[in-house]
């Protein structure tokens, strides 16, 4: 179908960023742009008059958790709570309404509570002594489960001692890689319910003008085995289910990596919605839970250096065995100590096989320093931040790292400066896949109230936050030639929205209200 929007404010995020007051599509590719005369002069099958509203490219979140966010908006989402009786409460109500066999939520953080403490198991048990419950802070590295939930993990067989080992039986504290270990008791779902809770979080992303999401989900469901997992999002978009472009960071075992290489994408393939991306890899925690990897350690703790997922040969060969296959690493690193040892294994990966096509890469890269950023560029590694971010953690970076390490922090504009790779995302449900509150995050540097800052030299200009979330994070999936501008013959996904970003003020960007979010030419979302 031929279709045109016009009278509009097409900005195109092309090099010299072409403007433009009409674009036009046909077959899922964009075959006009120009002015609103010139197109009307052409043969439409469908036109829709913007009345001045302005059309990006669609926006891209380029770090977040698809099945997470759906799962924990079904059960019980404790963003925001002010104390552990709300909590309480919350689960209670669940309870009572619906008698759940089980109780899982996520989303509390001790240091917005009024006790600014971790949660507890005396806590839990207030919720139920009857059902398993687990809660998740909001950065998932740590949670906190009831007397039932860890009776039943404790129970558990063939459980790594390591991982067991970060289990608090007596406070009912699970860190890291322990705090998945709720996945264990919780029964096993089916790909109904899986393909539910796709179309639950694909509908809000449409809403939000969000065509294409970089998701770690291979390892999020219980029972669900992450090959099996990748057919379902296949078999979706064969039956024309999938509204939105869905580039899997994909975090599986050891011993399912065998199996992912034998079912990856094509690595030319640009245009099918379900695609393998990267391995997905986690080497520390976050700030948060104090366990992000940290060369100093903690001001308040300086023997805690973070808590490592692996050792720093274990990491290199998780690296080297997808770097040798020729496929990206994409690996969580929140610390500088966990940002270094990342940098040292992709170094000896490329020095014992070139690969200068790769495009690797760190998630977070939260606390740096100049000398790991100029290393980043040295190797060629990109970015994945979320600016977003700034507004939980401006409130305790300094008490964790100090104030001198913590004008290294978060240093987004030191690495546009720098010539990196950098792309924008949410770390969904960690934070809201707002992609208008991150752009805002990005170019003000300040919380949503507006009443605190941090670092404003390193805010980024409004065509930079812009970027974040259209052509740069094309680059990641290696999409930038058919997707992320709005260019003659790319891909047609676009995003409408009811003001022009570029004439008003940043602050005034979650006020903005998306109108139509277009995928392939094809509308998925309209106000």
């Amino acid at each position: 179908m031929r279709r045109l929007w016009y009278n509009g404010k097409v900005v195109s995020m092309d090099r010299v960023m072409s403007r433009y007051e009409a674009v036009g599509v046909e077959d899922g590719r964009i075959v006009f742009l120009g002015d609103s005369a010139q197109a009307l002069q052409q043969s439409w099958e469908e036109t829709r008059d913007l009345q001045g509203a302005m059309v990006l490219p669609g926006f891209n979140d380029s770090h977040m958790h698809l099945l997470h966010y759906a799962m924990f908006r079904r059960n019980v989402p404790l963003f925001g709570v002010k104390n552990i009786d709300e909590v309480v409460e919350r689960c209670q109500a669940r309870i009572a309404k619906e008698n759940p066999a089980y109780l899982i939520g996520m989303g509390w953080n001790q240091e917005t509570m009024e006790e600014g403490r971790l949660l507890t198991r005396e806590d839990m048990d207030r919720i139920s002594t009857d059902i398993p419950v687990c809660m998740l802070r909001t950065c998932i590295h740590i949670a906190a489960c009831n007397t039932v939930m860890l009776e039943r993990i404790r129970a558990l067989k063939d459980v790594d001692p390591e991982v067991m080992a970060l289990v608090d039986f007596e406070h009912g504290i699970l860190r890291e890689n322990a705090a998945r270990l709720y996945m264990d008791v919780l029964p096993q779902a089916d790909d109904a319910y899986v393909r539910e809770l796709i179309q639950e979080g694909q509908r809000e992303l449409n809403a939000a003008g969000i065509t294409c999401i970089h998701s770690d989900d291979l390892m999020a469901i219980a029972g669900m085995d992450p090959i099996h997992l990748i057919d379902v999002f296949r078999q979706m978009e064969a039956d024309g289910a999938l509204t939105v472009r869905i580039y899997e960071q994909c975090l599986v075992e050891p011993k399912d990596f065998e199996r992912l290489k034998g079912v990856r994408s094509d690595p030319a393939d640009r245009t099918s919605l379900f695609r393998t991306g990267p391995r997905k890899l986690l080497q520390d925690g976050s700030l948060g839970a104090k366990s992000a990897e940290m060369i100093d350690g903690y001001v308040d703790e300086p023997d805690n250096h973070g808590i490592p997922i692996y050792t720093e040969e274990e990491l290199f060969q998780r690296i080297q065995a997808a770097h040798d296959v020729h496929m990206d690493v994409a690996v969580h690193a929140i610390g500088d100590l966990a940002l270094k040892k990342v940098c040292d294994a992709m170094e000896r990966a490329e020095q014992a096989n070139p690969w200068p096509e790769h495009r690797h890469g760190i998630v977070h890269a939260q606390t740096t320093t100049p000398a790991l950023l100029e290393r980043m560029k040295e190797l060629g590694l990109q970015a994945y931040i979320q600016p977003i971010f700034i507004d939980a953690d401006m409130n305790i970076i300094a008490e964790r790292v100090g104030e001198e390490h913590a004008k290294d922090c978060y240093n987004w504009k030191a690495m546009e400066d720098l010539g990196l790779r950098v792309s924008g995302g949410s770390d969904c449900p960690v934070e809201p896949f707002d992609i208008l509150d991150n752009m805002r995050a990005a170019i003000t540097r300040q919380n949503r109230a507006g009443t605190r800052t941090y670092l404003p030299d390193q805010a980024l200009s409004v065509e930079q936050a812009v970027r974040l979330f259209t052509s740069d994070a094309a680059w990641p999936s290696r999409d930038e030639g058919v997707r992320g501008t709005l260019e003659m013959g790319m891909l047609a996904d676009l995003v409408v929205l009811d003001r022009d970003l570029f004439a008003i003020q940043p602050s005034q960007f979650p006020q903005v209200k998306v109108l139509e979010t277009v995928l392939n030419g094809t509308t998925v979302y309209q106000a």
